[in-house]
């Protein structure tokens, strides 16, 4: 989500007239974007400030959570002139024109509007072969340690319109893969591009916005994230065996394996309901594979639902995992909570848990190995002549070649597999 939002704010900026640096040391204007999901985000926000913060520095805006988390409290750092939400940099350029010509030295605007901002943004610039779409922002869940809620506002859903003509240009100016994004993006609920007449006003859900983005010419790859395991639907279970482009692949975060917890956490789900999911998916999509989010240490956390955890983990048997430690948020439940995890035990029980899904990653990289993937090519690796790319199921798969590949689909058989990527050769 961050990603999608720098692009856009740099649009914004162009749009207005002011042109990109690519050194901190030659600009003029410093934008930070910030994500205050864990610990220390402000602390290495006002340390970055002082790395970058130079003589020609005229401008300091801070953007995103953080700036949202804290109001005019970011102002006790003195060289910050603007800070701003979300949902308001469409507003940034002129705010940055008051404070360079001297009518404000600082500026606070978080007020919420999605609807706003999206009419507002210009059109996209310097688009790529894989692009990010926001159709969905904020969250309605209230997670007990989670401060999406409060931070990026109540759950908006953009129209399926402006989303559908937003792929269509994307896809006519040579992008291939899409992958729609969210807070909670399987709870999208937006207004349906046409109204039927004699009829109220009807409304789109991910799985219906899937099928008709699915049809558009040019697309090759479509992906969404980040979901929610109680909004996941069998029909959106049924898009997945149905829609080609669509990957075989489903993040749907769990965060702990143990219904206490899970409960504490107010993820409205328990484990068992969890794995059922699963395992439907499974029945219904048999190329389907999953990755996930992990939380270890959330406050009164025992060792047994630790190991809870762990072993819904290596039940389930992820492709990719995403895990961390607890982490207190200012202003959210859990934070109040009794029972918070000393930092040496939830190191330790991170280490375990990491253990265990490095160890699944592995087994799913070996069973590539003879086995023939389309890769979308993204880098260049460290190595001469090499070139990084990702299959459906985003694991990153290495070649050589004397060619360009970034932006090409390519057939690669893998020959080797490692601990995080699989090496191979393109083939016809």
């Amino acid at each position: 989500m961050n990603a999608y939002d720098a692009k856009r704010i740099s649009d914004t900026l162009v749009a207005h007239n002011f042109e990109q640096a690519f050194d901190a040391t030659e600009a003029e204007i410093l934008i930070f974007y910030t994500c205050n999901i864990r610990e220390r985000a402000v602390q290495k926000l006002f340390s970055n400030i002082g790395l970058l913060r130079n003589e020609n520095t005229k401008v300091i805006a801070v953007g995103g959570c953080v700036a949202q988390a804290e109001k005019s409290n970011i102002f006790q750092h003195k060289h910050i002139n603007i800070a701003f939400g979300a949902q308001t940099y469409h507003r940034l350029p002129e705010h940055i024109e008051d404070v360079l010509a001297g009518k404000r030295r600082q500026i606070l605007d978080i007020e919420f509007d999605q609807a706003q901002k999206f009419e507002c943004l210009p059109e996209r610039k310097n688009v790529s072969f894989s692009e990010f779409v926001t159709i969905q922002e904020g969250c309605d869940n209230f997670c007990t340690y989670c401060v999406v809620p409060y931070t990026r506002g109540r759950e908006y859903s953009r129209p399926a319109k402006d989303i559908i003509e937003e792929v269509k240009s994307l896809l006519s100016r040579g992008t291939k893969e899409i992958t729609l994004i969210g807070q909670n993006v399987n709870s999208y609920h937006g207004e349906a591009p046409y109204i039927s007449i004699g009829k109220p006003k009807e409304t789109w859900r991910l799985e219906r916005l899937i099928r008709e983005i699915a049809e558009l010419d040019g697309l090759r790859r479509l992906r969404y994230t980040t979901s929610h395991p109680k909004d996941f639907t069998t029909e959106l279970m049924r898009v997945h065996a149905d829609v080609p482009v669509l990957v075989p692949f489903a993040h749907i975060p769990v965060q702990s394996g143990n219904d206490r917890i899970l409960n504490a956490m107010n993820r409205g789900h328990t484990a068992q309901e969890y794995m059922d999911k699963i395992a439907k998916f499974q029945d219904i999509c048999p190329r389907i594979q999953f990755s996930s989010d992990f939380i270890v240490g959330f406050p009164s956390e025992t060792e047994e639902e630790f190991a809870d955890t762990v072993r819904l983990a290596e039940l389930v048997g992820y492709t990719i995992s995403f895990s961390f430690k607890y982490s207190r948020r200012k202003n959210t439940p859990a934070d109040k909570m009794a029972g918070q995890i000393p930092d040496e035990t939830k190191e330790r029980r991170l280490a375990i848990l990491q253990q265990a899904l490095l160890k699944d990653q592995i087994c799913h990289n070996n069973a590539l190995v003879g086995q023939t993937q389309e890769v979308l090519f993204e880098k260049v690796g460290r190595k001469p002549n090499q070139y990084i790319g990702k299959n459906v199921y985003l694991q990153s798969v290495i070649v050589e070649s004397n060619v360009n590949l970034i932006g090409q689909f390519k057939n690669v058989k893998i020959e080797t597999a490692g601990e995080n990527s699989v090496m191979g050769k393109v083939v016809e």
